[in-house]
């Protein structure tokens, strides 16, 4: 891949909405395509997302943007930022350059407007840390003032300046997703500061939504062979939790998980999944606690929470006995999906495999209304006999509606 050029060849496929950029331009001091835009242009990646940041009002920019494109706009004047959606999958990001100074670390910064190169500094890494002007005489120009460009080449990681890492501790979880995605690599002096910000407690001192935010990033990437092991290395894991296990057995868990949950298409987010791999060594009373810390939403907090505790409980029920399969539906059920999962990922059982691939979805031909036309009024008797209709079912009992009527009629008869 070249990298010679002194101007940046923005892609076709970007054409209408960077020429709809630059047309509305003339008023500001500066607007730049930015950020990742740029590092996706220069490394051939698709990409459908823009981001533009104005040296100005970039409200009155990108409302100017919407008519140009017959778009609309959704603006954030508290933030001075605005979104325009374009085509089937793009949408433009328009923000006033700014820049940030930090309190104490771990917070979020105070902002204020400022200048690209303002800009340009409070960001994480080099190669996240050029723009492309979009403006007149200067359209195409790169501005690289920190040598982002040579680090893509090369293929490195680098923060901009020593406090970057403590002044905000989730670009280190960050740079690990980088060198998992793009297979680059940290360069020495990152790494040592990531490590000397994780001696000094900074990483926990982040609030658990913004840990949980880029863990779930972190999870949701395609590949973690080495982002997770990576986490150990550099003794991240600890500041997860105490007891995170981000070892080689957490790759091949969470590898297994993730196949399986695609194979059944259960729909399972990889970030749930990954989160009970890297916590399947939490004792009881402290799983709880750890994922209420992390701010998930109590849905997903009690599907990972179930994966742990009672997916190895499940794989070492059915691993004693030979249970039929409503024993099979019984066991796995209540905690469905995760906790079956995790249980398959453990032990690969025939019984559980049959679980997801038919039992799970066996349904009854009769409802409620079938029982009350038999004469029963609605009580608990009702969801009973339901029940003890679906088990004779799951065990091969009963075939076709008739016979799940007449096994009803039976059941609602008896004293």
């Amino acid at each position: 891949m070249a990298f010679a050029m002194a101007t940046l060849e923005l892609p076709d496929s970007l054409a209408p909405v960077l020429d709809a950029v630059t047309a509305v331009s003339g008023p500001y001091e500066g607007v730049y395509l930015v950020g990742g835009s740029v590092r996706d242009i220069l490394l051939g990646e698709p990409n459908f997302d823009v981001d533009i940041v104005v040296e100005g009002d970039a409200i009155a920019l990108a409302r100017e943007l919407a008519k140009k494109l017959d778009r609309r706009v959704r603006a954030h004047r508290t933030f001075g930022t605005a979104v325009v959606l374009y085509g089937e999958e793009g949408r433009v990001d328009v923000v006033t350059a700014r820049s940030e100074s930090y309190h104490a670390p771990a917070v979020l910064p105070a902002v204020k407007p400022g200048t690209i190169d303002e800009d340009l500094h409070r960001r994480d890494f080099t190669i996240n840390a050029m723009a492309v002007s979009l403006k007149g005489d200067a359209l195409g120009e790169l501005v690289d003032p920190f040598g982002g460009r040579s680090d893509l080449e090369a293929g490195r990681i680098r923060i901009l300046h020593e406090r970057s890492f403590i002044d905000d501790p989730t670009r280190i979880l960050r740079a690990i997703r980088y060198e998992d995605r793009y297979g680059f690599r940290m360069d020495d002096e990152t790494v040592r500061l990531a490590r000397e910000c994780i001696a000094t407690g900074h990483v926990g001192n982040l609030s658990g939504a913004r840990l949980r935010d880029e863990l779930e990033a972190l999870l949701s990437e395609g590949d973690v062979s080495h982002a997770i092991p990576r986490l150990a290395e550099l003794g991240a894991e600890r500041e997860v939790h105490p007891h995170v296990v981000a070892d080689e057995e957490t790759v091949r868990l969470f590898g297994r998980l993730r196949e399986l949950n695609k194979r059944y298409r259960l729909g399972v987010p990889p970030w749930r999944l990954g989160l009970a791999a890297l916590g399947r060594g939490l004792p009881h009373q402290e799983i709880g606690p750890w994922l209420r810390d992390l701010k998930l939403r109590r849905r997903d907090a009690e599907l990972i929470a179930a994966a742990i505790e009672h997916g190895p409980r499940i794989a070492a029920e059915l691993g004693r006995d030979s249970l039929s399969p409503a024993d099979v539906v019984a066991l796995a059920e209540p905690r469905a999906p995760d906790a079956p999962l995790f249980a398959l990922a453990l032990d690969d059982q025939r019984q559980l495999h049959d679980y997801f691939d038919r039992l799970g979805e066996l349904k009854l031909e009769i409802t409620g209304a079938d029982l009350a036309e038999l004469g029963l009024a609605e009580s608990p008797r009702v969801g009973e006999i339901l029940a003890e209709v679906r088990r004779r079912k799951l065990n091969g009992e009963l075939a076709g509606r008739e016979s799940q009527l007449e096994a009803a009629r039976e059941l609602v008869e008896q004293p």
